[in-house]
């Protein structure tokens, strides 16, 4: 009988080597034994023995060594649970993960992990290296599970093609995470010229018009740039005035549940044509397609634009007083959207536990904590009377110690917490985005917010035989997209070539790309 034993044994044994040497055909192992350790079903401790995690993610430069976080820190006091930090300097992070699960030495966990839906895929569903944590979430992650129930996209967006849920994301329910980004508009030049900020797209080019001919700057000089988009790629911004949405990060709408890629579409037509309209009338920065980001910052810090998108302010903020948001303009077809939306998932791979991991319920009950409200203002603002107060409004503020550290705020924040970089499994609300997001910027989401889509989702999880033909498609398709778009906007192609880009579109494989995209959606 013990022989019979030991032969079983050895062949499992043999069976995971193989696994870890990168057949893809893996034996997954038995179930982590059970936590004889004292796990309390709430509160703190989380056990009453300590119990010990190593622990695998990417350091970003402004962080401390992750042992002396002053937060992590408290928490282990807390918690009762000691981590063994083995992390990672960010350069050069994916080459160590990928060397990782190929030896298959593994952690316990992985925390601000940085793993891809590729890499949940493989590392979860084909070699299963990263368990299921589905039945954990729903014994042992309350904050968590509430989330989804609240927020049914954040499921889908983080479920596997075989219906697990192998990671867990960062999370920002915010007014300010809800969308990329914000309208601002030079409320001083408004002022000047006795306008109001515009309603509609035709009022929009009324109000860039009066920007570049009337010297609102009052400096005497012609330096005025009406509308000053940043790069190619967000030259989308606009798009839900015209009714294009920007579904899974893509140039997709979804109507009735069906997937549609709209570049080949009237509307989007209409509004290069548009776009086009104001690069001829030098309304719009000229030289937005060639990704000058150390220009477009100058004018931005001289106050030269008249209207711009970014996400927040903090990288205006000497001039952040000279501007103001406006809500959403209606386009020509009625269409009033900010389509620049996000599913509240910032990173999809925050957090997973290994195969090799014993007490998964602990690391189930460690990380839940922190999709709290209150866990959520523990890791980003520390602790009350130490690294923060309430100000009169009741809002969480850093001490001076912090704000005015010589060494700089995001040096002095990575000692406290793992803010800086994000990607930490938490979620981030109203109440704590105010470590990145000004009183300002605040301000301007919550006007944005009603304009926002019911309904937002992030790119589902393809199948690797989806990835494999998706990917096969995408680069080409990207590459002709923008340099199409590019040269319909500057006027180096004229719109009677309309007919030829759609073709082109066809013949690359767009509406096989719809298709692999319908078909990993309906899966949820």
């Amino acid at each position: 009988m013990k022989r019979s034993v030991l032969v079983v044994f050895m062949l499992v044994a043999l069976l995971f080597s193989l696994s870890a040497a990168g057949n893809k055909e893996a034996v997954a192992p038995a179930a982590p034994a059970k936590s004889v350790l004292g796990l309390n079903a709430t509160g703190f401790p989380i056990v009453t023995q300590p119990v010990s995690l190593t622990v695998f993610g990417a350091r970003d430069q402004n962080q401390a060594e992750w042992k002396n976080v002053r937060m992590l820190q408290e928490y282990e006091k807390r918690s009762n649970v000691q981590m063994v930090y083995q992390e990672v300097p960010s350069q050069g992070y994916d080459e160590k993960k990928s060397l990782l699960f190929a030896s298959n030495d593994l952690p316990d966990v992985f925390v601000r992990a940085q793993l891809s839906k590729v890499e949940i895929a493989k590392y979860g569903m084909e070699s299963g290296q990263l368990i299921p944590l589905n039945d954990l979430l729903a014994k042992y992650a309350p904050n968590f599970m509430a989330i989804m129930a609240k927020y049914p996209t954040i499921k889908a967006s983080i479920t596997s093609a075989d219906g697990n849920i192998y990671a867990l994301p960062e999370l920002d329910l915010s007014n300010t995470g809800r969308m990329g980004f914000k309208q601002w508009i030079n409320k001083e030049w408004l002022a000047k010229l006795q306008l109001k900020a515009p309603t509609t797209t035709d009022e929009l080019v009324t109000v860039l018009r009066a920007f570049r001919d009337n010297d609102p700057n009052g400096n005497g000089l012609k330096d005025e740039i009406p509308l000053g988009i940043r790069e190619a790629s967000s030259i989308y911004v606009l798009g839900g005035a015209f009714g294009l949405q920007n579904q899974m990060k893509d140039t997709i709408n979804i109507v009735d549940g069906k997937i549609h890629f709209w570049l080949k579409d009237d509307k989007f037509k209409s509004y290069l044509q548009f776009l086009n309209q104001l690069y001829e009338e030098k309304l719009l920065w000229k030289d937005y397609y060639k990704r000058d980001l150390p220009s477009w910052r100058s004018n931005l810090s001289n106050a030269l634009f008249g209207a711009f998108y970014m996400p927040y302010s903090d990288v205006f903020l000497k001039v952040e007083n000279q501007f103001t948001g406006y809500t959403p303009i209606v386009g020509p077809y009625g269409d009033q959207l900010w389509s620049d939306a996000n599913s509240g998932v910032l990173a999809v791979g925050a957090f997973a536990i290994s195969n090799i991991c014993k007490n998964p319920e602990v690391a189930m009950r460690w990380v839940d904590y922190f999709y709290s409200e209150e866990g959520s203002l523990f890791f980003r603002y520390g602790i009350e009377g130490e690294t923060y107060k309430l100000n009169e409004q009741g809002n969480p503020v850093f001490m001076d110690s912090i704000l005015k550290d010589p060494k700089g705020f995001m040096t002095a924040l990575g000692q406290i917490n793992l803010v800086p970089g994000g990607g930490f499994p938490q979620v981030i609300t109203n109440d704590t985005d105010g470590v990145v997001a000004s009183a300002l910027t605040k301000e301007v989401s919550a006007m944005m917010v009603p304009y926002l889509p019911e309904k937002v989702y992030l790119q589902p999880s393809f199948t690797q035989e989806e990835s494999e033909q998706y990917v096969a498609i995408v680069q080409d398709m990207y590459k002709y997209r923008d340099e199409a778009v590019t040269k319909f906007i500057l006027g180096e192609w004229d719109f009677n070539k309309w007919d030829e880009y759609r073709a082109t579109l066809d013949k690359i494989g767009l509406p096989k790309l719809e298709k692999l995209y319908q078909q990993a959606f309906d899966r949820l």
